[in-house]
């Protein structure tokens, strides 16, 4: 049996909300390709993620989520001057900030900075 092997080490998730504000009212992801998590995409849409130190572009997965979130490598997080703890997605109290800047505006995330923790995603199907 195979399995597809991806590594996603910078990338972002946004709320339908923050979406709007960096792209203008009522835009939507558009698909550039499904990852191998079901109903995962990468999106065209790209940002920059803008740290104390520096500034990186990142491009956004979709779906939209209920809280925005910048997923980064610990080398990336020393590069823009961001703390990024090591956590699970989603785990994002008290993680570092930044900002987002996309064509039509900026977010500035008081939180939702992290490196994530090394995980696989699989279907039960594939974990058996």
């Amino acid at each position: 049996m195979k399995f597809i092997v991806e590594t996603s080490a910078r990338h972002v998730h946004v709320t339908q909300e923050d979406l709007e504000v960096l792209f203008g009212k009522g835009y939507e992801l558009t698909k550039k390709k499904d990852l191998s998590q079901p109903g995962q995409f990468a999106s065209n849409e790209k940002v920059t993620i803008v740290g104390p130190k520096k500034e990186m572009t990142a491009s956004i997965l979709g779906p939209v989520r209920s809280a925005s979130q910048v997923e980064i490598s610990l080398t990336d997080a020393r590069t823009l001057g961001i703390v990024a703890p090591v956590r699970e997605s989603g785990d994002i109290a008290g993680s570092g900030a930044c900002k987002l800047v996309g064509p039509c505006g900026e977010v500035e995330l008081k939180e939702g900075v992290i490196a994530a923790k090394r995980h696989i995603h699989a279907t039960p199907e594939d974990a058996e």
